[in-house]
């Protein structure tokens, strides 16, 4: 499929990051990193990693604490096109900074970050050599939103960027970016103690929710089994 081609079916996706702080920082942090795409859903690859029972040398110390039980999950090669020529009505605006802000916004999730505010003060400062004092970066988790069937917490492991054309001023005109993501379980957010946790936790249990309705979804439907008592 061509960058410009109109795919069959598209949807509206985001990710979105989630600054942390309290007091004057997080006024300033309250304004989220979102970056809109078009994403076209033909394939997406999810991998699942097995829960397995602990082995006798890695099962916990009595009295320890029970870890919860989650099964590692992670997006492959997760493809983003930025083309504002693509689809009808696209999330992305035609204009001169359309991709190279959604590049840049993008490009904020794997950096440390003090919120977007506070980093456009830091570069200031930073320009005009003002000293300023240090503040250790926070967990700023990305969800990431798909429809209403995808709405996950995740790390970004692996980022990578193709522009494709550029306009005169070097600003690309489309461009591609491959992710491959990390979600986020409840249980490494458990000792953080904000409303940016609370979202991450709800975003993963309300589509864990989602997955166990469908399997009992599943569960009612016991026709394939009747074909393989008395096949037809």
């Amino acid at each position: 499929m061509s960058l410009s081609e109109l795919p069959e079916k598209s949807v509206q996706g985001a990710l979105i990051q989630l600054f942390p702080g309290s007091g004057i920082t997080g006024i300033a942090n309250a304004i989220p990193n979102i970056v809109q795409f078009d994403i076209n859903p033909d394939e997406l690859t999810r991998n699942f990693t097995p829960w397995k029972v602990d082995t006798e040398n890695n099962a916990p110390a009595p009295g320890a604490g029970i870890q919860p039980i989650t099964v590692p999950e992670t997006f492959a090669d997760f493809k983003i096109i930025l083309d504002p020529y693509a689809v009808k009505n696209s999330a992305i605006p035609i204009n001169i900074l359309s991709v190279e802000a959604r590049l840049a916004a993008l490009r904020k999730m794997i950096e440390p970050s003090k919120g977007l505010l506070g980093d456009l003060v830091s570069s200031f400062s930073d320009l005009a050599n003002i000293e300023q004092d240090y503040t250790p970066p926070e967990i700023a988790p990305v969800i990431l939103w798909l429809g209403t069937r995808i709405i996950l917490p995740v790390q970004i492991e692996t980022f990578s960027i193709t522009e494709h054309q550029h306009d005169r001023l070097y600003y690309p005109v489309r461009a591609t970016v491959t992710l491959s993501l990390k979600v986020m379980t409840p249980d490494q957010f458990r000792c953080a103690n904000s409303v940016v946790a609370e979202i991450a936790i709800a975003a993963y249990e309300y589509t864990r929710l989602q997955q166990d309705l469908s399997a009992i979804v599943s569960v009612a439907d016991i026709s394939p089994l009747w074909r393989l008592i008395a096949p037809i």
